[in-house]
Order: C-alpha cells, then sequence, then structure tokens
C-alpha cells in the first residue's frame, strides 16, 4: 500500500512539473511580446511624431517690419502759388505767427539764426514740420561783416554750424538756407561751394519792406500787394521776405486774405520744391 501512495506521488510530479514550465514560458512570452509591443508602439507613435512634424511644421511668429514711408512728392508750382518766408526767428513772436498759419490754414518757411536756437524746443520745431510749413538756416550771426568779407569768408562754416546745430538741439536735419541780406552777396567761387555741400539757396521776389516799415503795418501790406501784382502780369510764383515781427504778424491777415482772392494758393518751401529762385543764377 506504501508503495502504490508513494507511486501516485511520484505519478503527478512530472505533470506538475511540466505545468509550471509551460506557465513559465508562457509569461516570458507574454513579457516578450509585450516589451516588444510596447517598443513597436513606442517606435510607431514616436514615428508618427516625426511624419505630423514634417507635414506641419511649427511657424515662428515673425515681427511685423514697419511700412515704408513714401516719398514726398514735390507738389506742382504756378504762376498762382506763394511762398511765405521769414527770417531771423525764431523770435518771441514765434508762437503767434504759427497759430495764424494754422488758422488760415497756409504753410510757410522759416529760416532760422544759429544764435537763436536756445529759444525754440525740440517739440515746437516738429509740430512746425508736422503742420505743414519748413525750417532752414539764415547763418549763425546775421553779420555781413563776417559772412562776406574778402578773406575768409563765414558764409559756408555759418551754414554747415547752423545745420547741425539744428541737428543736435531740434533733431530736424534741413539744407535749406536763405543768405542775409542776399546771395548777391556771394563769390561766384563760393556759390558753387555752397551747391557742392549740399545746400538749397532760396531768395526772394517780393520784399515786404517789414524791416523798414517798423511800426506801419498797413505799408507792408500795400507793398506786398504792389509787387503780387507786378509779378502777377510775369506770371511768376511769388516768394515773399517777410520777418518774425510784431508789424508783419499785424499785417499778415490781410496779406493771405488778398492773396487768396486773387486765386493764390500757398506753399512751405522744400528741398524738392521743383521752382529755383537764387539771385547768383539769374
Amino acid at each position: 500500500m506504501r508503495k502504490k501512495r508513494r507511486y501516485k506521488k511520484l505519478r503527478w510530479k512530472p505533470a506538475i512539473l511540466a505545468f509550471l514550465i509551460l506557465l513559465g514560458i508562457s509569461s516570458a512570452c507574454l513579457l516578450l511580446f509585450g516589451n516588444s509591443n510596447t517598443k513597436s508602439a513606442t517606435k510607431q507613435a514616436t514615428k508618427s511624431e516625426k511624419i505630423v512634424t514634417k507635414k506641419a511644421p511649427v511657424q515662428k511668429a515673425s515681427a511685423k517690419k514697419p511700412p515704408k514711408k513714401a516719398s514726398e512728392k514735390p507738389k506742382p508750382v504756378t504762376e498762382k502759388t506763394v511762398f511765405l518766408t521769414f527770417d531771423d526767428g525764431p523770435s518771441p513772436f514765434l508762437s503767434r505767427f504759427t497759430n495764424l498759419l494754422q488758422q488760415e490754414k497756409v504753410p510757410a518757411t522759416f529760416f532760422f539764426i544759429g544764435e537763436n536756437l536756445n529759444r525754440i524746443q525740440p517739440e515746437t520745431a516738429k509740430a512746425i514740420l508736422a503742420s505743414g510749413s519748413n525750417i532752414g538756416w539764415h547763418s549763425m550771426t546775421h553779420d555781413a561783416s563776417l559772412l562776406y568779407r574778402k578773406n575768409n569768408p563765414t558764409f559756408l562754416a555759418e551754414m554747415e554750424q547752423a545745420r547741425a546745430l539744428g541737428r543736435e538741439k531740434l533733431g530736424i536735419t534741413s539744407n535749406l538756407i536763405r543768405a542775409p541780406y542776399g546771395s548777391t552777396y556771394l563769390s561766384s567761387a563760393l556759390h558753387q561751394e555752397t551747391k557742392d555741400k549740399g545746400f538749397t539757396l532760396l531768395d526772394w521776389n517780393i520784399d515786404s519792406n517789414d524791416w523798414r516799415y517798423k511800426t506801419n503795418s498797413a505799408r507792408v501790406v500795400e507793398t506786398v500787394l504792389h509787387q503780387a501784382n507786378a509779378l502777377a502780369k510775369q506770371k511768376e510764383p511769388l516768394v515773399i521776405l517777410m520777418h518774425e515781427r510784431k508789424n508783419t504778424l499785424e499785417a499778415l491777415p490781410a496779406i493771405i486774405h488778398a492773396l487768396k482772392k486773387n486765386g493764390y494758393s500757398f506753399q512751405a518751401y522744400k528741398e524738392n520744391t521743383p521752382f529755383k529762385l537764387n539771385f547768383r543764377e539769374h
């Protein structure tokens, strides 16, 4: 009996052993194939990501470039064009001139003396330009005995200094100049050198004589309109010489209204204006 029982116990051992071996093999296979599937899935996912990346690349945000400023085209100049010009500023009357011009919707051109630039702030100068008016230079000293002397005239050096000071102090660049007392005082060589330095020189064909009629604004109005009528017959644009003076300020509304009534339009003179007027070339 003991042998039979012992035999029965021994008979089950191979079966149990075989079962355990199969179970171990199955587990190993599951682990093997599971890892393989995981790796395959990972590779597939990575591959998919690569494909998506290729098809839909991430677009980098590009900074918008500022629009290019269109170059200002010069306005046409006709026989009914008038250029108001004011010399010798900036003066204590400057703000009253600019306010009046804005009220009348009329631009003008101011020729500043370098030694007077401490009377004006950069914001004021830029506001003048923004209103449609323009700024040029009228030397540093306005002293004819220095500007036009025979030996070492200071004309060109003073214009260059005024231009540099305007750039430094006011933040504006202008190559427009007016010679004190007119360009007739320039020698031919100095006139050519001025052009070679890039300056645009403007004289006038109407002298308001506001410097002469210091307390009589009515005579200033009369003088300007008389000369304007004479030039109208010659069909020439008007370039009116005035100064930042109290009598000029008082005369200005009547001058503007009369010229408007006669069909004139107003412009600020600029470097690219297609009309030249200087005494050296007449």
